[in-house]
């Protein structure tokens, strides 16, 4: 974290400005305005005596204006300026001291006119009160006067009391030597109180909003099962104002809260102590520490943050202050975030944690990445939690801090860059980043495989790192402490976050209402996180009718304004669309399989041509457009689809078609067209990545010098082969239950390298449950292997052949030179001739093809065929006497191979 003082950088501006020995000191920030400016005041000798120097400070030009020096310290905990620097409100908070009486602290607001030549007494603009004061201007250029009227307005939040504004007006004066000056003459008319009683406040000065809670009646509700309350029991309601320049402030939000443990009544529930916050300005008491955090993108997060202790199953005690009980017991730490663009709450709890840490622990909340709400818990952790607006909450998280005895204050603060926060406590300024190497420490810490998912899905579809997400899962290849289950929910979840995060990336604008159909993650969801000794409890509730919350446009003063609250209210209304789900993938295809042989559903499965050779190292390879791409995989490549693509194409068009406003407009044809091409060729793609990120870590990668293919299978060692078998074998299972395409190439390679490590039973046993294919290539190079002279061997090779299909055992047969291979293909050559023969005799004569008795067959275990007929060899297909007999074209006839095979089976019978 990039840290920087405000105190220090100001004192350097201070001394850039003058020659003279800076003396400030005791720096404060007093708040911050909507152009990215801080108020702050500061300590400094001057003619031998202390005074107080009020100023604004803008970091974007590096510009500190001293708006007004006071001749005594006073106590001001609270400022704000308008935008033209002429006029000044601020509060000094009295507290009780020797020289005077009052018994709690005193809140003054007072008014100063900066203009030149002018007045600069300040001038109470209310009485002092025990109930906390707030004041702030509320900016934005108005048209609405005349030239010569400036109507400024400032508001000012008396707790548990009311919320005024006051209107400030300035005049143009003409002068006597002809030129025009402002004047303020003191006098502004009587206060407009737009809310009455209200427990908590705050205010957004980025987009001019003021948040604030008040208690009303409650609506009476006929649901079935819901409680009925009581007709005098108050509803707490968190109400926001919308300012604007030239039109009156508005509603434009009425949220029903559930607080816990708050009363009910519009007194409040004071616990005797104030919070000062001026950055973000808020006005409340310490029994509510809620805070809102809002975006111009449609997002609004309200934070609650409360302190409680389970009593027994059914009730809980909120914990306000110190008792004996606490002292030697722990309590939970739990926050509530509200996140209403998407309609439903998450909470989070920290249970059992000392009463002395917990009380001490206070909440920042900041906006990260535009898909992040960060929450740092001081000395504890940092949380993540997904508030994205194109998919619905699922991840969150929790990135341990470093132990320490003390934490920051964080506000989040204006004009410093993105992310930046503001130590109240310090004025340190600190850049919120989550660093790689955190992420990584992370992931490879003892953590649960769900907080290992969410860094893999913030990586993935929010980061955009693909290398960092490739070498973490290189990592765990290596390392599964987890078990093999945790794994291949890693490896899911990598193809499904890249698939729709590639697809999501390069799609038109017109055609990304349709990614919301698509799955965008298989296994996150919010779970328990344990940190240290700690764990993070996290889970999700439904709102209840969240889209009636927020004005719609067509009620609002401007009704063709684009702002967060038009933005939340779409967000609010859109329709619920239902994802593709992988299993109903893998179900349809279950279905098939059952009726079709592989390679009818899949070209992957298709033999290859006997002709056609591997493509040759130096031909350049399809390389994917995920990650660098350097390593080559262990298996030639080609460009090839399974069905499942096609079939995630058909399923993403018929959600299109029939799927809410996105498939009423025209053209949805075309951009089903362009959603499905770009999943399809992403799902390859992430295929292939994960592939090559596992291999890499296993030296599982041929060198340039290196053969790939079933050479490199045949120079490995037969335990790292082994290895390397078991972790494909993961990684077969991860894509194939999520019916992902495989690679092409990679069957083969995995059928081969199957072949090769496990046992033949073991190995047969995956041939019948279609994990291994025998393709025509595997065929092939087992085929092929010199290791015939075993007998055992050759059988198991007849065997495979029998598993093979007709058309693909030929082709292997062609490709053995054993005498065994002769000998099949000589009598497959012979049966097929005179069956030719004898079916077209029986056409000619007009009687049936005759049948052959299998009774008059050899036995099994004759594999000989001799020249002349002896004993029970009389068939037409064992006898050489009937093929030469028969009426057969000669050039139909293979003399060759009959030679070839009878002189083998002679030899055969004269070894044994």
């Amino acid at each position: 974290m990039a840290v920087q003082n405000i105190a220090v950088k100001l004192c350097g501006v201070l001394q850039a400005q003058g020659e003279e020995e800076v003396t400030a000191r005791e720096w404060r920030l007093l708040g911050q305005e909507q152009d990215g400016s801080q108020l702050l005041s500061w300590v400094s000798d001057k003619d031998g005596k202390e005074v107080l120097n009020l100023g604004s400070y803008t970091n974007k030009t590096k510009t500190l204006i001293t708006l007004h020096t006071f001749d005594e310290k006073l106590n001001i905990i609270q400022a704000s300026v308008n935008a033209t620097h002429t006029l000044l409100v601020y509060i000094v908070k009295i507290l009780p001291n020797e020289n005077n009486e009052i018994k709690d602290p005193l809140y003054s607001p007072f008014l100063i006119c900066l203009l030149p030549e002018a007045d600069r007494t300040p001038a109470a603009v209310e009485e002092p009160s025990s109930k906390q004061i707030m004041v702030q201007y509320v900016y934005g250029k108005s048209t609405k006067y005349s030239p010569g009227i400036r109507n400024d307005r400032f508001l000012l939040f008396k707790h548990l009391e009311c919320i005024k504004i006051y209107r400030t007006p300035m005049f143009l004066n003409e002068c006597d030597d002809g030129t025009d000056k402002w004047g303020f003459d003191g006098i502004y008319p009587e206060p407009e109180k737009i809310v009455k009683v209200f427990s908590w406040a705050q205010w957004d000065c980025v987009n001019q909003v003021l948040y604030y809670i008040h208690y009303r009646l409650p609506t009476q509700s006929f649901a079935e099962g819901e409680e009925v309350k009581s007709p005098s029991e108050m509803t707490p309601t968190l109400s926001a104002l919308q300012f604007h320049a030239d039109l009156p402030h508005e509603t434009v939000l009425n949220i029903p809260l559930s607080l816990p443990h708050v009363s009910s009544s519009g007194e409040g529930a004071a616990c005797g102590a104030y919070e000062d916050d001026p950055i973000p300005l808020r006005v409340h008491d310490c029994s509510l520490d809620l805070q809102i955090v809002c975006d111009q993108k449609g997002v609004l997060c309200i934070c609650h943050h409360y302190l409680y202790k389970p009593l027994d199953d059914s009730t809980t005690s909120l914990v306000l202050e110190d008792s004996a009980d606490l002292k030697d017991s722990g309590v939970n730490f739990a926050y509530s975030i509200t996140l209403l663009q998407h309609g439903c709450v998450v909470h989070s709890v920290v249970p059992d944690l000392p009463w002395s840490l917990a009380k001490s622990l206070r909440p920042s909340y900041t906006l990260y990445a535009d898909n992040y709400l960060l929450v740092n818990i001081p000395m504890l952790y940092t949380q993540m939690i997904d508030i994205s607006l194109y998919h619905e909450p699922c991840c969150h998280i929790v990135l341990p801090m470093d132990e320490c005895d003390s934490g920051p204050s964080l506000a989040p603060v204006l004009g410093w860059g993105p992310h930046a926060m503001v130590d109240l406590n310090t004025l340190d300024v600190v850049t919120m980043t989550v660093p790689d190497k955190d992420l990584t420490a992370t992931f490879k810490s003892n953590t649960a495989v769900e907080n290992k998912l969410a860094i893999l899905h913030y990586l993935i579809q929010h980061d955009g790192n693909m290398d960092l997400a490739e070498e973490l899962i290189s990592w765990m290849c290596l390392n599964q402490r987890d078990g093999l289950g945790a794994f291949q929910r890693v490896m899911q979840e990598y193809l499904v976050g890249t698939t729709y995060a590639v697809t999501r990336r390069s799609l038109p604008a017109s055609a990304l209402g349709l990614m919301k159909m698509l799955p965008f993650t298989q296994h996150l969801k919010f779970a328990d996180v344990k940190v240290r000794d700690m764990c993070v409890s996290v889970s999700q509730e439904k709102l209840w009718n969240s889209a009636v919350v927020v004005l719609a446009p067509r009620q609002r003063v401007c009704q063709f304004a684009e702002d967060v609250w038009t933005r939340l209210w779409r967000a609010l209304n859109d329709t619920v669309h239902k994802r593709l789900q992988p299993q109903a993938v893998i179900d349809k295809l279950r279905v098939s399989l059952h009726c079709y042989q592989p390679e009818a559903l899949s070209r992957c499965s298709t033999p290859l041509s006997p002709g056609a050779p591997p493509p040759p190292l130096s031909a350049p390879q399809r390389r994917s457009s995920i990650g660098s791409g350097q390593d080559l995989l262990p298996f030639f490549e080609l460009d090839n689809l399974r069905e499942v693509s096609v079939h995630l194409m058909r399923e993403c068009s018929g959600g299109g078609s029939a799927g809410g406003g996105v498939s009423q407009g025209r053209g949805v044809e075309s951009g089903v067209h362009a959603v499905g091409t770009r999943w399809a060729a992403a799902q390859l793609d992430a295929s292939r990545a994960l592939c090559r990120a596992l291999t890499r870590p296993l030296a599982a990668t041929p060198h340039n010098n290196q053969q790939r293919g079933f050479t490199f299978i045949d120079e490995m060692d037969p335990t790292h082969a082994f290895i390397v078998f078991k972790v494909l074998e993961q990684y077969y299972l991860a894509t194939d239950s999520i019916a992902f395409p495989l690679p092409q190439g990679f069957s083969s390679f995995f059928t081969y390298l199957g072949y090769r490590t496990l046992p033949f039973h073991s190995f047969v046993q995956y041939v019948h449950r279609n994990v291994f294919e025998l393709q025509i290539d595997v065929m092939k190079a087992i085929i092929a292997s010199k290791d015939d002279d075993n007998k055992t061997t050759v059988n198991n090779k007849l065997r495979l052949i029998q598993l093979v299909g007709e058309g693909r055992a030929r082709r292997a047969l062609a490709a053995w030179p054993h005498r065994a291979a002769l000998v099949l293909r000589a009598r497959d050559h012979a049966h097929a001739l005179l069956d030719g023969v004898q079916h077209a005799h029986a056409l000619l004569s007009g009687g049936a093809a005759p049948h052959h008795e299998l009774s008059r067959h050899r036995p099994v275990r004759d594999t000989g065929i001799a020249a002349l007929p002896s004993g029970e060899r009389l068939s037409p297909l064992d006898t050489f006497l009937d093929l030469l007999t028969a009426k057969a074209s000669l050039n139909e006839l293979d003399f060759n191979l009959i030679i070839e095979a009878t002189l083998a089976s002679v030899q055969q019978d004269s070894a044994a």
